[in-house]
């Protein structure tokens, strides 16, 4: 055989042999990139809906309660139908006694779970579970589900499991005909190029396909697992490149939420989150008791202190004052300069935060530089909603409670806690706490003084 045919028949064989060592390896690598990144968008779906339900705020009204988990169930459906990427199969929510109690669709509701092994195991504790597996559609086409379950435990105290069944037949289908693509391309390289570029291709594949895309699914189980500072950075103008980019672009955005998050009240968050799933955020009547402090001759403090110390002592006493609120069950709704104005539901709450507070800004004084604060608190009725112009809203509260309980701040002294009479008065406050005697304060607005109570101590259980 002459050596030129030997040649072309070694180049042959080492094509075919190339050829066919792709075949063998790179689908079944394919599969698992791709199970590997449905596993991650289902573990994201499923992280996601879990810490929103169990971060819902459970104030006793058990249908209140109910509507809220519903709309939670009906915004990772709309999620799915503005991404195109995956359908919601169902969503249901099963209490102890394996029965659904909200379902998403509504059909579900009341249906027995108890055969479902899954949902049994999950009650008794186990784990977060996925399972990505086929299936076959009322078409009789091939389809692709992850089945989500998990324990929860919702504010109300009480355990649950939770289902969630996503069709991810939409997505499968994208990936696998990008997957077939590159592989395509792959192919035609070598077969234009084998002569000259065989050894070279044979390194280059790994480098300039399967390792980005490797590369894109660890990024992606990063960010399942709450990582936000996951980066591709990989460039290039081709699907992969491009895929690179965008992922970028939405973690970025994701971290860029998340920080926004930290400027805005939890009720400002809400409010944004219910615009976002197509809601309205509509104004309500509510009976709040408003919280204010105030640092007490901050202006001279100001003026004669580094601007960057004011800045580190300022925001040091502010998030002494966040801290001890949020552990209160209240929600500072804005801070105005060294002012803080915060919200409680109860009024009890509300009064043991300003007592906390203050003895905590005590013992700190020294980190604090001696600052003091005055404190004044107040009951009623007021209006919610979202206050601004179309460019720039804020989602607070306002009303003549609002604004009382300023003016009592006001004229509250250093360490003093000055209490409206109608807050001493509450069922949920006379008697736990000690008040000192009878004042009365002259407010703006006001035609009449407003009779307030200094706080002094809450009053020891069974005394």
């Amino acid at each position: 055989m002459r050596l030129r045919s030997k040649l072309a028949l070694m180049f042959f064989l080492a094509f075919a042999f190339t050829v066919g060592l792709l075949l063998a390896v790179f689908p079944p690598l394919a599969n698992r990139i791709t199970e590997t990144q449905l596993f991650s968008l289902a573990r994201t779906v499923g992280v996601y809906l879990i810490h929103d339900l169990e971060g819902l705020a459970y104030g006793g009204d058990e249908k209140a309660f109910e509507v809220a988990v519903d709309r939670q169930f009906e915004f990772v459906s709309k999620l799915a139908a503005t991404t195109g990427e995956f359908t919601v199969r169902k969503i249901v929510l099963v209490n102890k006694e394996a029965k659904v109690e909200i379902g998403h669709p509504e059909s579900e509701t009341g249906t027995d779970y108890s055969s479902h092994a899954d949902i049994r195991e999950a009650l008794a504790g186990a784990p977060f579970r996925i399972v990505i597996e086929p299936s076959v559609g009322p078409d009789g086409k091939s389809e692709t589900d992850a089945d989500i379950v998990a324990p929860i435990l919702l504010a109300d105290g009480d355990y649950r499991a939770v289902e969630v069944k996503l069709d991810f037949t939409a997505t499968m289908a994208l990936l696998t005909a990008r997957y077939r693509t590159i592989q395509l391309v792959i192919f035609l390289a070598i077969l234009a190029a084998f002569a000259l570029l065989s050894g070279l291709l044979l390194v280059g594949v790994g480098g300039a396909v399967i390792r980005p895309v490797l590369r894109v699914s660890k990024a992606m189980e990063r960010v399942g697992q709450g990582d936000l500072d996951a980066r591709l950075g990989l460039g290039g103008k081709d699907e992969l490149g491009a895929m690179a980019s965008r992922f970028d672009e939405m973690v970025t955005g994701l971290k860029e939420r998340f920080e926004l998050s930290r400027y805005v009240s939890k009720s400002t968050v809400g409010a944004v989150r219910e615009r976002a799933s197509g809601g309205i955020s509509g104004v309500r009547k509510r009976r709040l008791t408003l919280f204010f402090s105030d640092v007490r001759g901050f202006t001279s403090y100001s003026e004669n202190t580094p601007p960057e110390r004011v800045i580190t002592v300022l925001n040091r006493l502010l998030g002494l004052q966040e801290e001890i609120i949020a552990e209160s069950c209240g929600e500072v709704d804005k801070y105005v300069g060294d002012e803080t104005m915060a919200i409680f539901e109860d009024p009890a709450n509300a009064l043991r935060a300003a007592l906390r507070i203050r003895q905590a800004a005590k013992a700190a004084a020294e980190e604090l530089d001696g600052l003091r604060l005055g404190f004044g608190l107040h009951v009623g009725d007021l209006v919610e909603g979202d206050i601004g112009s179309p460019n720039h809203m804020d989602h607070t509260v306002i009303g003549d409670t609002v604004n009382t309980a300023a003016r009592i701040q006001g004229a509250a002294g250093p360490w003093q806690i000055l209490v409206s009479e109608d807050l001493a008065a509450d069922p949920a406050v006379a008697g736990a706490f000690v008040f000192e005697g009878y004042l009365s304060i002259t407010a703006k607005g006001k035609s009449q003084p407003v009779p307030v109570r200094g706080l002094l101590s809450e009053r020891e259980r069974g005394a």
